[in-house]
């Protein structure tokens, strides 16, 4: 049976403080979802042919309803906003 400790195991992969090592990994979680989300907006632009602003734009001013539209851009939205989150809170991971 090896005598192996959580800080020990951390401490050989480079991570002097558990953490630090806590940190990395919220970091890679956080990278992760950042690129995923990026990807989505991306996919919606080409399937909607137009930026966040624009179809924001019809959303507000048009009195017509179209669901998938209206789906459509209320995914846009909800990625654009967890987009701002994560970058806050990879601000707020880099800070000392």
């Amino acid at each position: 049976m090896s005598s192996h400790t959580t800080e020990s195991i951390l401490a050989g992969l480079g991570y002097p403080d558990p953490l630090v090592a806590a940190r990395q990994q919220a970091r890679m979680i956080l990278l992760g979802r950042l690129a995923r989300y990026q990807a989505a907006i991306r996919q919606i632009e080409t399937v909607q042919g137009e930026s966040l602003a624009e179809v924001q734009a019809h959303y507000v001013t048009e009195n017509q309803e179209d669901f998938a539209a209206d789906d459509a851009y209320l995914d846009w939205q909800w990625y654009h906003d967890a987009i701002e989150t994560i970058e806050t809170q990879l601000a707020i991971l880099a800070a000392p």
